[in-house]
């Protein structure tokens, strides 16, 4: 299935107002390692959780109290029924791929949302960068589908929402040995085989955070009564590609076979390829992803990996994030 919603069941009146109320958020994720990451979180916050599903089993671990519902993607009325009998104040989508089919699912749950009379919020599925950013900067055809989810949120002003970024996600660079439900997909760096191919100079600024993190954020959000920003904006630690590798190269002992591919390769959908990209190939196309790290190579280089702004850091200090260096030590170092 495409989609899965948690659904907490308590907490403060989002108005700001003194009472309290059932305030249940939804999890709709068709990233399923990503719904797994928040799940438990949200789970520790609220007594009960639900999440929807096209199929009534959730693929990852869950909580024992987080219960899977089958849920009509298909029909915008049946949505937003299902998500007004559940009393669902709070949408958290993390659908993916950038998939015209799995965006137009996420649009349809915007719909939905705003159709219901208990929807108020709705995080969609960023989780990265801000995908706005012109061409010159961010050369992806497909990010127009984000864009699309966006437009239609603005045409329901009743319907509060943020956009969540927190650059790359930092657990790519740590597998197989860290903590995490994302899948093997590691940009421009290999650890294991000591090869990289680094976007530039290798020397620009770069947003990492990780996933177990950055879920910690989306929850206060979920618990924050006031008023969302329309931008979320989370960072981990912000460090250059040139120095993770150093970190990995002092962590496994060996020095690495580097190379770096220029701005104007990069322009042109040029990239050179790591070892680790061939097993990617099995369930990604070739072209498709090689075009991905080019124009994610791109925004490296530009400075769009590099947030302007409040940081969520900020207004939570309380949370203490991983560090990319110290994360690359840790899972790394004698092995």
């Amino acid at each position: 299935g495409r989609g899965r919603v948690g659904l907490p069941r308590s907490g403060r009146v989002p108005d700001g107002s003194t009472g309290t109320r059932p305030e249940p958020a939804s999890l709709a994720a068709a990233r399923r390692p990503l719904a797994a990451r928040l799940s438990p979180l949200l789970e520790r916050k609220f007594r009960d959780s639900l999440k929807l599903s096209r199929k009534p089993k959730l693929p990852f671990e869950a909580p024992p109290n987080v219960h899977c519902l089958a849920a009509p993607y298909d029909s915008i009325d049946g949505l937003a029924n299902l998500l007004e009998t559940n009393v669902i104040h709070t949408v958290i989508s993390t659908l993916n791929p950038p998939d015209p089919e799995v965006q137009n699912t996420q649009d349809d749950l915007v719909k939905a949302a705003a159709k219901s009379s208990t929807v108020k919020r709705f995080i969609p599925s960023e989780w990265g960068i801000d995908y706005s950013i012109d061409d010159e900067r961010l050369p992806l055809p497909w990010k127009t589908l984000k864009q699309q989810t966006i437009a239609e949120l603005e045409k329901h002003p009743d319907l509060e929402y943020t956009m969540v970024f927190n650059g790359y996600f930092m657990d790519y660079f740590g597998m197989p040995h860290c903590q995490s439900y994302m899948p093997f997909e590691p940009p421009y760096i290999d650890i294991p085989s000591g090869k990289a191919a680094i976007p530039g100079s290798g020397n620009d600024k770069v947003t990492f955070t990780y996933t177990k993190d950055g879920a910690k954020f989306v929850r206060k959000l979920v618990e924050s009564p006031t008023k969302w920003p329309t931008h979320s904006l989370i960072a981990g630690d912000v460090v250059t590609l040139n120095e993770v590798v150093e970190a990995a190269q002092e962590a496994r002992g060996v020095i690495f076979d580097v190379v770096y591919d220029p701005l104007e390769d990069l322009r042109d959908g040029k990239v050179n390829e790591i070892p680790a990209y061939v097993a990617i190939y099995d369930y990604v196309p070739k072209e498709f992803w090689l075009s991905m790290m080019a124009g994610f190579g791109v925004a490296m280089v530009t400075g769009v990996f590099v947030f302007e702004g409040e940081l969520l850091n900020e207004k939570y200090p309380e949370i203490d994030t991983t560090k990319m260096c110290d994360f690359i030590k840790t899972q790394w170092t004698g092995r």
